[in-house]
Order: C-alpha cells, then sequence, then structure tokens
C-alpha cells in the first residue's frame, strides 16, 4: 500500500510517512535527540516506539515529566532488577511492597538482602543499563506463558494468569530473560541509568529520580512504612498476598468471610485509636487529615460512636467553614479560586476560635455560605463542656499553622488514607491513589453530578494539592489509619467500568481511562449484599448508613 499519513508531532509541526511506518521513525524526521522520550502517545494511548502507523495520528512524547513517564521508567527499572536477580539469584522471590517518597520499596522474601547484596546487585543492574539490551514486546499464548513462569518458578503470575479469560498474554523478553509489565517500557535499557538501590529496613529501595531526573534517597516515611509492614502481616494472615489469591478466594465463594475479616480490621484498629486517645488525659481536639476520597467522611462518623461508647462527647468541626470570604480567596495560575491552599483559610480566626474553645470560652462557631461566599453567623454558639471532644477535618487539620496557639497536649492528630493496596504480581504494585480516583470518581458521578471527564480534569490539581499541603505533615500524626480494603476493588469494578467506557478514544484522559479498566480487569467481581452499611466503602458505592 502507497498510502500517505499525515502525523501530527509535539509543537504543531507535521511529517507524512508511509503506511504502517514505525512511530518512532516518523519521531525521528524532526527530532534529532530522543534520548529522553520514554515511550510513545499516539492517538491518546501509550504505545512503544516500534508501534506501526496505519492512520493520520497525533503523537506526544512520554517523558519522565509526565505520570505515564514515570510508571514507564519505573517499570523499565523493575526489569533491569529482575534481570539483574536473576542472573544472580536465580530464585529470588520479590516482592514491591510499597512506595516512598515515589521510591520502590521491595523485600526478597526467600533471602536476606545485605548491604553487599545490594551493592553487587547495583553493580549488575549498572552493567545492564550500560549495554542498552533491546526490550522486545511478544504476544505469547496462555499456554507458552504457564510453562514459561513455571520455568522461572514466578508462581505470582500463575495465580494471577489462571483466572484471566485472554488466551494471550504480552510479555517482555531481553537477553534470554523475560517478565510481564502492565504497560510500556522503554525501548531498552539504557533509557534508564539514573537510579539508585539502596538497604532500607528488611528489603532495599528502588530509587527513581524525578522529573528533573535528580535523586532523592532519603527516606523521611517511618510512620507510613509501619502501615505498609502491618498490612503486609494482615495479608499473610488472611492468606490473600496478590490478586490472584483474592480471585481464588471468590471463586471458592468465600467473598462474605474476606469482607467480614477486612471490616473487622477496621474495626480494631479503630477501638485501639480511640484507647490510644484514652490514655492521652488532656486530648480535647482530634484533627483528622487525608488525600481526597479517603474515606474522612465515615471514618469520622464511626470514630465519634467509638468516642460516645467510651464516654466522650464528640463535636464536629469542618475547617471548611473558615474559608476566607470570596473576594479573598487566592487565584491560581489559571486564574481560578484556589481553595485548596492554606491561604484560602482564615487561619487567624480558626486559630483564636480554637484556643479560646480550649480555654473554656463561648465562642459562635461560622457557617460558610459557598454560594455567595462568605462567612455567616447564624447562632452557633459553643462552649466545651467535662467531657466534649472536637473532630476537626480538613485538607489542612495537620499543618501546625492552623492550631499554633493549641498546646500540644490538647491535640490528637490522625492520617487517614487508603495506603497500601494488593499487588498484581511481585514486580506490579499498584498505586493507592488510582484507588482514590476510582473512589471520588463513583461517588462523585452518582452524588454531585460530575462526568467522568470532569473528575479527570480535577485530580491533576488535587494531587498537586495533597503534596504540598497534606504529604508534609504526615509524619507528624499520632496515629495513622489505613482505610483500604483488599476486597474493594473486586467492588468497585461493577461500578467503575461502565464510567471508564464513557471515556471516547478522542479524548485526552482515554490513555488513563484505558490503563484504570484494565487493571479493573484483573479483579472478579464482588457483589455488594454483605457490605456493611458502615463500611467506608460505602461511602463512595453508596446505600451505607452515615452521610456522604
Amino acid at each position: 500500500m502507497n498510502k500517505k499519513l499525515k502525523i501530527l508531532l509535539p509543537e504543531g509541526r507535521v511529517v507524512e510517512v508511509p503506511y504502517k511506518t514505525p512511530a518512532i521513525e516518523a519521531v525521528k524526521l524532526v527530532e534529532k535527540n530522543i534520548d529522553n522520550i520514554l515511550s510513545l502517545k499516539i492517538n491518546n494511548e501509550v504505545k512503544n516506539y516500534k508501534y506501526e502507523l496505519v492512520k493520520d495520528s497525533k503523537i506526544e512524547y512520554v517523558t519522565i515529566e509526565s505520570s505515564d513517564g514515570y510508571r514507564v521508567y519505573s517499570r523499565t527499572l523493575k526489569m533491569v532488577l529482575y534481570m539483574a536477580l536473576t542472573s544472580l539469584y536465580s530464585n529470588a522471590d520479590v516482592e514491591f511492597i510499597a512506595t516512598i517518597n515515589n521510591n520502590q520499596y521491595f523485600i526478597i522474601n526467600n533471602m536476606e538482602i545485605t548491604k553487599e547484596k545490594i551493592e553487587r546487585i547495583k553493580e549488575k543492574m549498572e552493567d545492564i543499563i550500560a549495554r542498552k539490551l533491546p526490550l522486545e514486546k511478544r504476544v505469547v499464548s496462555l499456554e507458552e506463558a504457564t510453562d514459561l513462569y513455571t520455568q522461572s518458578n514466578d508462581i505470582d503470575k500463575l495465580q494471577n494468569l489462571d483466572n484471566r479469560l485472554k488466551s494471550y498474554v504480552s510479555m517482555y523478553f531481553c537477553d534470554g530473560m523475560y517478565n510481564n509489565f502492565y504497560g510500556a517500557l522503554a525501548p531498552n535499557t539504557g533509557y534508564v541509568k539514573t537510579f539508585d538501590l539502596i538497604k532500607y529496613k528488611d528489603g532495599a529501595l528502588l530509587v527513581i529520580p524525578d522529573k528533573n531526573m535528580e535523586i532523592n534517597n532519603k527516606v523521611t516515611d517511618i510512620k507510613l512504612f509501619d502501615a505498609y509492614t502491618e498490612f503486609n502481616k494482615l495479608k499473610s494472615v488472611i492468606g490473600i498476598s496478590n490478586i490472584g489469591h483474592l480471585n481464588e478466594k471468590i471463586l471458592q465463594n468465600r467473598s462474605q468471610e474476606i469482607i467480614q475479616v477486612c471490616e473487622a480490621i477496621h474495626q480494631r484498629k479503630l477501638i485501639e485509636l480511640v484507647q490510644d486517645i484514652e490514655k492521652r488525659k488532656d486530648v480535647k481536639m482530634i484533627l483528622i487529615a487525608g488525600p481526597s476520597s479517603s474515606g474522612k467522611t465515615t471514618f469520622a462518623q464511626k470514630m465519634g460512636i467509638q468516642l460516645k461508647l467510651n464516654g466522650y462527647r464528640p463535636i464536629t468541626i469542618s475547617m471548611d467553614n473558615y474559608f476566607k470570604e470570596r473576594k479573598e480567596t487566592p487565584l491560581d495560575e489559571e486564574g481560578n479560586y484556589n481553595f485548596e491552599c492554606i491561604e484560602a483559610l482564615d487561619i487567624d480566626l480558626f486559630n483564636s476560635q480554637m484556643k479560646d474553645l480550649i480555654d473554656g470560652k463561648t465562642v459562635e462557631l461560622p457557617e460558610f455560605d459557598f454560594v455567595v461566599g462568605t462567612k455567616k453567623y447564624n447562632g452557633n454558639y459553643l462552649k466545651l463542656k467535662k467531657n466534649d471532644i472536637l473532630i476537626i477535618e480538613g485538607i489542612h487539620a495537620l499543618n501546625p499553622i492552623c492550631t499554633e496557639f493549641t498546646p500540644q497536649e490538647n491535640k490528637y492528630k490522625i492520617y487517614i488514607a487508603p495506603i497500601v493496596t494488593l499487588n498484581i504480581d511481585g514486580y506490579t504494585k499498584v498505586s493507592s491513589s488510582d484507588i482514590r480516583f476510582l473512589r471520588r470518581m463513583v461517588r462523585d458521578y452518582s452524588t454531585r453530578g460530575h462526568s467522568v471527564q470532569r473528575t479527570f480534569e480535577l485530580w491533576k490539581n488535587v494531587k498537586k494539592g495533597e503534596e504540598k499541603y497534606i504529604y508534609p505533615f504526615v509524619e507528624s500524626a499520632d496515629y495513622i489509619y489505613n482505610s483500604s480494603l483488599l476486597y474493594e476493588a473486586s467492588v468497585m469494578k461493577t461500578f467503575a467500568q461502565p464510567l471508564l467506557l464513557q471515556i471516547e478514544k478522542t479524548n485526552e484522559y482515554y490513555a488513563e481511562a484505558r490503563r484504570l479498566y484494565e487493571y479493573l480487569n484483573n479483579f472478579l467481581p464482588m457483589e455488594t449484599s454483605n457490605i456493611p452499611f458502615d463500611s467506608i466503602i460505602r461511602e463512595f458505592i453508596g446505600n451505607g448508613c452515615f452521610y456522604r
């Protein structure tokens, strides 16, 4: 076929190429240096260099500056790590557990990781990267994949493959070794030359550069790490260490058992939390913060019930009532009101009222009218009595600026988030951010009238606000509550997948929608009738007993 295709490249440049030209060849017509281009987004889908163009197309570059680029870089580094470990310790049973400061923490279940071994593995990775070995993607039959993974003793991948309806599997091959990754890898191993590998706790950190290709191997999220470790132990107790195990139990009609155990764990942690508050005799104020869709609303109400059982009278105060007047609200770079930043709050008023309440004074609490953009005072007076305790929820609740006049002994800080999720396999760690996005998308579509497109549009700024105003204060928390549920993706699948299909192929968010849809494909669905009405997941899927 002699058909010529028009290809739109960044900066409005257009080139013409023959039918079935590999995409990278079109890029090379205008780019002399492609070393920082990890992959290509072709018509809103992330593809590898060799993808053949068959129609007029738009090509965008995937670099580490984007979330797609971070994932490609991370996957490629994991492939290099896999190759190094396979060469040095052929039976290493790797399990990536957590993301700490954007770096990937992993353990090797059947081997002690020492500093000496870390140095050896790192040297081998550097050698593999220096050789710029090509990473080849192949589609193989399920039977062949099963045979290959049996030979390499990758049992976790077999467990997941067995529950998939596909008759084929995409795998990456390099220098006689192979692995399966859910998404694109860089063209060769030389694209990930910036990295580090350091000993940490019982495992190691695979350190991934930031968008400026700079390394940050300083670990500060110690309390979060403890939450990861605890979750990992619970997975062992339940007998579900990956998606394959969960699917097996669903097939065995054990969904109710899984739900009951997971909810019991949440309840036990809630009781432990209130007991810890009770030990601290001077606590008058409980401050709750967490990223979007962490389950803060349900958590605060459930904690309130538990506090009542322990003799407290909880009083909830929303920091949203302390926004500045609309005319005083700061603007973002695009000229829109920025309600995420700390400057959007009337901090002086909040500080003074909280101090007055702790000091035993009477305060008239404001109520913010979001329609007209002003605080109103409707006679809502409050004076704390002996057993009263304040529950304050807000994005900035952990920021010390907001309560700088309140003595430390009177404050109890809680960070809540779905911190960890089930892995697809040992090398594929699912982001808790993805879980929160799916929660928000389902909830906002059914209760707030937001389209799926709107949720995608808001999400980037939401995450930016979290990184700036929540995460820096996590380590100051007195308690970290993990709101994730092992079974929730199986429940969310039924609600989320039809919504994700609303994103058309021409939409800029198509690649993200497709990635999330395919992630949910790994789960068997679980029906909701056995989920308790007070479960955190009800805040997002509905039919719960608490307000949303």
